[in-house]
C-alpha cells in the first residue's frame, strides 16, 4: 500500500543531533497499516529517540514526522490519542492501584471500558493477583505488562513500542505475540525495536537495522537472507555495519 499524509508511519530524511552529537542521520522510512517493522540495533544507535518522535516527545532537527495524517511536533495531543506508545522504561502513576490506574488512564482517552473487561486483559497477562497492588510495589516485568494491558485496552491503529519483549515471562511474550499478529490482521501499523532477533525473524514483515543513527539496510526477512548470502539476522547485521572483521580480530586475540 502507497504511504499517504492519512496513513501509516512516515519518517522523511529525519535528523536528530545532541550536544552536538548526531544520533539520527537523515533517516527515512514508510510503515504502512496492516505491516509489522521491527527496528534491530545496537543500544544508543537512535532507535529509542525515532520511535519517540512519533508522539511528539522528541522533534527532529530536520526532516518531517506524521503519523496518521497527524505532525507529532505540531500537535502532541492528537499523536499521543492515535500512538500506543510502549517506552522501554515503564511511566506510570505508581500511588494508584492497578485497577484505579487503568480506569484512569482509559477515562483521560475517553475511552468507556467495563471492568470486567479491564480483568480479562489483567488475567491475559498475568496480572490478576496484583489486582489491588499499587502499581509501585510492582517489579519491572510487571509494570511493563501494566502499560501493555491499557495498549490493549486502547485498541490503538498505530503500535509504536520501543524493546516491547523486554521483562516479560515465556508465557506472556507468546500472548503478546499473538496479540500483535491480530492486530496486524484488523490492519494496524505497528512498529516495534528488540534485541532478541529470533522474535524479529518470526514476526517483521520488514526489517530495518541502524546503526550509529544512520538505516544500514531495510527488508525482509527473505530479502535480506537472499541479498546477503547468509541465514542468521545477526550475521547480516555485522556484514552490513562492518563489525564482522572487528569481532573476528577480537575473537583470535581472545584465543591467543
Amino acid at each position: 500500500m502507497q504511504i499517504t499524509s492519512l496513513n501509516g508511519i512516515l519518517f522523511e530524511n529525519v535528523t536528530k543531533s545532541f550536544d552536538e552529537i548526531k544520533v539520527l542521520d537523515n533517516i527515512s522510512l514508510k510503515i504502512p497499516p496492516g505491516k509489522l517493522y521491527v527496528l534491530l540495533g545496537p543500544n544508543g544507535s537512535g532507535k529509542s529517540t525515532l520511535m519517540k518522535m512519533t508522539i511528539g516527545l522528541v522533534k527532529p532537527d530536520y526532516g518531517k514526522v506524521l503519523v496518521g495524517g497527524v505532525n507529532p511536533q505540531e500537535n502532541q495531543v492528537s499523536a499521543k490519542k492515535i500512538v500506543g506508545f510502549l517506552p522501554e522504561e515503564p511511566v506510570l502513576y505508581e500511588s494508584l492501584e492497578l485497577l484505579d490506574y487503568l480506569s484512569f488512564i482509559l477515562n483521560i482517552y475517553g475511552i468507556n471500558v467495563t471492568e470486567e473487561r479491564i480483568r480479562e486483559v489483567l488475567d491475559f497477562l498475568g496480572l490478576s493477583e496484583h489486582l489491588n497492588k499499587l502499581v509501585g510495589s510492582l517489579s519491572h516485568g510487571n509494570k511493563r505488562k501494566l502499560m501493555l494491558a491499557t495498549l490493549i485496552l486502547r485498541d490503538p491503529d498505530y503500535l509504536v513500542l520501543d524493546e516491547v519483549f523486554s521483562g516479560l515471562d515465556p508465557s506472556s511474550a507468546v500472548l503478546v505475540k499473538a496479540w500483535l499478529k491480530e492486530k496486524i490482521k484488523r490492519g494496524a501499523t505497528v512498529v516495534f525495536s528488540t534485541h532478541i532477533l529470533s522474535l524479529a525473524e518470526a514476526l517483521a514483515d520488514t526489517v530495518v537495522m541502524i546503526y550509529k543513527g544512520k538505516k544500514v539496510v531495510e527488508g525482509s526477512v527473505d530479502e535480506l537472507r537472499e541479498l546477503y548470502g547468509k541465514e542468521e539476522l545477526e550475521e547480516i547485521f555485522l556484514s552490513v555495519t562492518g563489525l564482522e572483521r572487528e569481532y573476528d580480530e577480537i575473537v583470535r586475540s581472545l584465543m591467543g
